[in-house]
């Protein structure tokens, strides 16, 4: 019986270890998942980059699975956006495809840590179908995508609020940066929530549209506790409503979050409060030269 136990006992040590993972294991998925990173990124042809994309979506999906894979830091991957939220309850692997014709499908994982084990939501774009993006509530089915550079975490009213910012090279003539907001909701992920005020009526999320070979800024500063970014005006007055055409004019906005809402205050002072208002691209290799 002493024998029958002890055996026992060990393959169920062998099943939970490798349910955990190792290692060593999540380390060579992650030199599988780099070399098929960088061919999304780098195939000359649209269909070889799908095929790797596939690859990549199978192999990241199987190594997710894994407990131990959430504190695995996949710094290798350059190409994918890896962001880790402030409260390390959940993290979002994010990363796009480029298409022929110019534009780009997103793509993203949501790993989230709970009491018995991992889950994993897949992040579905449909940006190029949702009308009228600014006053929708979505979920990770019809995701607005985008690279996930930042996570802000605000705990109001024992609710757990995360607002993403987004970076999206739409297309060849402009580029998007986006203020979302982020929900658990039981089994599924709500983005975009009615809580922007003072800037446009029922708001669930920021789109900023400017000239694709302009760079602006849009991050959180810690200090000020306030979304910050540039102001976008027309090159001209008869550009005006043709985003494209949009550029910075050194002043700068940003939203405040104050009663469970991000207020809108325009024109504001940053002197002697955020020496390092600069411009935050994703990291280098995730969007093209």
């Amino acid at each position: 019986m002493k024998i029958i136990f002890f055996i026992c006992c060990f393959f169920l040590s062998f099943f939970v270890s490798a349910q955990r993972g190792n290692i060593n294991l999540i380390s060579e998925y992650e030199d599988t998942l780099k070399i098929l990173a960088e061919r999304i990124v780098y195939e000359e042809l649209e269909e070889n980059r799908r095929v790797a994309n596939d690859a990549f979506m199978t192999h990241l999906d199987e190594v997710l699975q894994y407990e131990k894979s959430f504190d695995y830091n996949f710094d290798s991957l350059k190409t994918i956006s890896v962001e880790n939220s402030p409260d390390n309850q959940f993290r979002i692997f994010t990363w796009m495809l480029r298409k022929s014709n110019g534009t780009y499908e997103y793509y993203g994982r949501v790993q989230l840590k709970k009491k018995r084990g991992i889950k994993i939501y897949n992040l579905i774009d449909n940006s190029m179908n949702i009308r009228s993006p600014e006053k929708k509530v979505l979920d990770q089915n019809n995701w607005y995508g985008g690279i996930i550079y930042e996570i802000i975490y605000i705990k109001f009213s024992r609710k757990k609020l995360y607002t993403i910012l987004l970076w999206d090279g739409n297309d060849y003539y402009s580029t998007k940066k986006i203020i979302d907001v982020m929900q658990f909701n039981g089994d599924n992920i709500s983005f975009g929530k009615p809580i922007f005020k003072d800037y446009d009526s029922n708001n669930t999320r920021i789109i900023l549209e400017h000239e694709g070979k302009t760079s602006i800024s849009m991050k959180y500063n810690k200090e000020m506790q306030k979304i910050v970014f540039n102001h976008l005006v027309p090159k001209s007055k008869e550009l005006e409503g043709l985003y494209e055409y949009y550029i910075p004019d050194g002043t700068f906005n940003a939203f405040n979050f104050k009663k469970g809402n991000w207020f809108f205050e325009e024109d504001i002072d940053i002197r002697n409060k955020n020496k390092n208002i600069e411009y935050k691209e994703p990291d280098l290799g995730l969007t093209p030269k």
